[in-house]
């Protein structure tokens, strides 16, 4: 019974090993995939920029497609679980939304390689791959789409296609990678919230 338990802990801690080398491999390339373009970077220089040989990278991921395919599901899988969970709030609409849009702008901003590759290398991606990214994007979009349509019939926002507003207000959200300074004046939390009061009120004041 000793020796089960010892060879159990022995397989959790390879395991749990084998998954932090595989996210150290990830987030490396990401970073170099950001800096210099996904087709500038070769399995090599993935490597070098650990200090592992090639022989372990090719250990975790087949290729370069691979790791690049991982990065884009990561993406969407962490961006769902953010509005999953305010989801699960069951919230007004205004309000929701005002949330969604929030957490959208830090998760863009927080995982800034991450966010470049998604909105820069889809190209590079099997056409197989993109077809499932599009069906991906869309489930993540009519999340947002749900919540405006629920307004509309509130008569909380203006009566416009939701697939046209929710478009205009994530284009404006995913083009903060390219503009965002971690050196800058503002946080990530107040810039989320100037632009989710922007996108909830407009620009004018109300004296406008």
């Amino acid at each position: 019974m000793a020796k089960q338990k010892r060879m159990a802990v022995r397989a959790d801690i390879a395991t749990r090993k084998q998954a932090f080398v595989r996210d150290e491999i990830e987030a490396a390339a990401a970073t170099l995939f950001a800096e210099r373009g996904y087709r500038a970077v070769t399995m090599d220089d993935v490597a070098d920029s650990l200090g592992y040989t090639k022989s372990v990278i090719y250990y975790y991921f087949k290729n370069k497609n691979e790791i690049l395919w991982q990065i884009f599901t990561k993406s969407l899988e962490f961006y769902s679980v953010a509005m999953k969970a305010i989801e699960a709030k069951k919230l007004p609409p205004s309000e929701a939304l005002t949330e969604m849009i929030r957490e959208h702008a830090i998760c863009v901003m927080q995982n800034k390689n991450y966010t470049t590759i998604y909105n820069r290398e889809e190209a590079e991606l099997e056409p197989q791959q993109r077809r499932q990214l599009n069906k991906m994007k869309r489930v993540y979009d009519l999340m947002f789409e749900d919540v405006f349509k629920a307004g509309v019939e509130a008569n909380v926002f203006r009566d416009m296609p939701s697939h046209v507003a929710i478009s205009g207000i994530l284009g404006m959200c995913n083009w903060l990678h390219v503009w965002y300074d971690e050196k800058g004046s503002l946080t990530p939390d107040q810039i989320a919230d100037h632009y989710a009061v922007l996108l909830r009120d407009g620009y004018a004041t109300s004296k406008g």
